[in-house]
């Protein structure tokens, strides 16, 4: 085993935590598509003035969810025999992530422009701290399993 890899517990947890938040996160998009309202109004982004930038639609949502889905599966089966082959979608979910994370330099992530609304508040306490952490957690499963593979 060589020094550069993370040990196979820490590969397990980042495995388990990111399948489980992504997991949760989608299921809360079915929710929404389906429609609930629970939080829905603190997920997205607000003009100042508190209404929402944008509608998704149920459809759109469901989108989103599957794609969560898909992620939180992909941390599953990076734990499987066949993983080497995930390597680059683990890496590329990373990068949505850490992306998500940086931000669009208007509404979302560390380059949003201040603001004073709910969804303001929350992304800067829990949504960008969130996806910086699942980047990380994606980032641990696809580079480990690039050098298990190489």
């Amino acid at each position: 085993m060589s020094d550069k890899l993370p040990a196979p517990a820490v590969v397990r947890l980042a495995s388990a935590g990111a399948a489980l938040i992504t997991g949760v996160i989608s299921a809360l998009h079915v929710y929404w598509a389906a429609g609930g309202r629970a939080g829905l109004s603190a997920a997205l982004p607000q003009h100042t003035t508190g209404k929402p930038m944008f509608l998704p639609s149920p459809a759109a949502t469901l989108v989103v969810a599957a794609g969560l889905a898909g992620m939180s599966g992909a941390a599953v089966l990076s734990q499987s025999q066949s993983a080497a082959r995930l390597r680059w979608p683990l890496r590329l979910i990373a990068g949505v992530f850490l992306l998500r994370a940086v931000g669009d330099g208007r509404s979302v992530g560390l380059t949003r422009q201040p603001s004073d609304t709910q969804f303001a508040r929350m992304d800067a306490r829990f949504y960008t701290p969130l996806c910086s952490l699942l980047a990380a957690l994606y980032g641990v499963l696809g580079f480990s399993q690039a050098q298990q593979a190489d």
